[in-house]
């Protein structure tokens, strides 16, 4: 016997409401490990948005690029609070963020534009495999690492070819796969001596210019595409925009508070269980 109008309601209400519901933890957890890792957000805001938009029924080839696009326009709000609370907190370096800028600027316009011209499924099997290569690099004990310490730090360290080679990759893997240019810049200037709070701070930051530049190119490569949902604007969803930037909003604070408050050694571990989490997701996730 066929349900009635009603009962279809109130499964749609209910699967309505968890959705939500996704996009407003995501956003609180996204903010929280913007705050305390730099990582803008995206590796979190990612794998949720897959989810939720497969719950919604979205075309499955335009997932990935409706989580990615989506994922930058939030990260650049995150970003631009999370730098301003650790620019309070004197946590910022802007001699650093100015060395990596110009480089992290180009990487990402170049992410977006083959961000664009891939299809979702190599999209998320690219995420998968840096994310991977991210967890095992951040497990190989090398003995010449430098050690980090509070208020340490070598300027020397970043600059000349590493600089243009790792800052342009940050860029354009942030851009690529809407995360931001943490998996990239907080190893490198942690190999460069600096502490978590630093490294994650710059890392912050930069991810605003990433989500702009790579937002941009998401976003017009979107307009012309056939077949997308209501309520987009290119490659962004506003519904998930807006959920997910009032619960980053609202976390942001809180992880700054404990990076200052765990030590630097086990923040890294936290930061390499993340991504680990991250990886798990997105590996469980079908589309």
């Amino acid at each position: 016997m066929a349900g009635s109008p009603g009962d279809s309601t109130a499964v749609i209400e209910t699967a309505l409401f968890g959705v939500i519901a996704i996009y407003l933890a995501a956003g609180v957890f996204a903010g929280l490990v913007s705050g305390l890792f730099g990582v803008g957000g995206g590796f979190t805001l990612v794998p949720a948005l897959v989810i939720a938009l497969t719950l919604q029924a979205m075309p499955g080839a335009y997932i990935m690029h409706l989580s990615i696009g989506t994922a930058l326009a939030v990260m650049v709000v995150t970003a631009c609070y999370t730098a301003w609370l650790r620019h309070r907190s004197g946590d910022l370096d802007m001699a650093l963020i100015g060395r990596l800028l110009p480089f992290i600027v180009a990487g990402a316009l170049a992410g977006s534009l083959i961000g664009d011209a891939l299809p979702g499924n190599v999209l998320k099997a690219i995420f998968i495999g840096y994310v991977a290569l991210t967890i095992v690099n951040g497990l190989i004990p090398r003995r010449s690492r430098p050690v980090p310490t509070p208020g340490g730090g070598s300027h020397a360290r970043v600059r000349g070819v590493r600089l243009w080679g790792l800052g342009s990759v940050a860029g354009l893997i942030g851009g690529l796969l809407g995360s931001g240019p943490a998996i990239v810049v907080v190893p490198y200037l942690r190999g460069a001596a600096f502490p978590m709070t630093v490294a994650t701070a710059t890392s912050a930051a930069l991810s605003a210019p990433i989500g702009i530049a790579a937002g941009i190119g998401y976003f017009y490569g979107g307009l012309d595409e056939p077949g997308l949902p209501a309520l987009t604007a290119g490659y962004l969803y506003l519904p998930a925009f807006a959920g997910l930037t009032i619960g980053a909003l609202a976390g942001s604070p809180l992880g700054i508070r404990l990076s200052h408050r765990i030590p630097d050694a086990i923040q890294y571990r936290l930061f390499l269980a993340y991504l680990t989490l991250v990886l798990v997701v997105m590996l469980l996730t079908e589309r």
